[in-house]
């Protein structure tokens, strides 16, 4: 489980950041359960929102995850936003190490 207590999750985010970039849909209801979270001000919303494609925002995005003075909270932080958005599969990709590690407890959750 690579998002347990002894991992270094900025790690796993900087090494999976290309792909990403193609994987997240970084517009309203993520960044609107990450205002509601308080993990972004509605100025990183702006700011994210006005990059033109998607990988920019994605960018934009996943900088601000980084940024983060407790690294290893943002990444719980903004991992449970993902599935609370239905972006279950990138919250799977990342846990599971970009698809190298079998995660059983990722893909049994999926299903209960």
């Amino acid at each position: 489980m690579l998002l347990g207590a002894d991992v270094d999750r900025n790690n796993v985010l900087l090494r999976l950041r290309k792909p990403l970039r193609e994987m997240i849909d970084p517009d309203i209801p993520l960044l609107a359960k990450l205002i509601r979270e308080e993990f972004l001000m509605d100025e990183d919303k702006q700011s994210v929102q006005s990059k033109d494609s998607l990988q920019k925002r994605n960018d934009m995005l996943l900088d601000f995850v980084h940024q983060k003075k407790d690294l290893s909270l943002a990444a719980v932080q903004f991992t449970g936003c993902l599935l609370d958005t239905d972006q279950n599969h990138v919250y799977h990709f990342i846990r599971c190490n970009g698809g190298k590690q079998m995660c059983y407890l990722a893909c049994f959750k999926s299903f209960s």
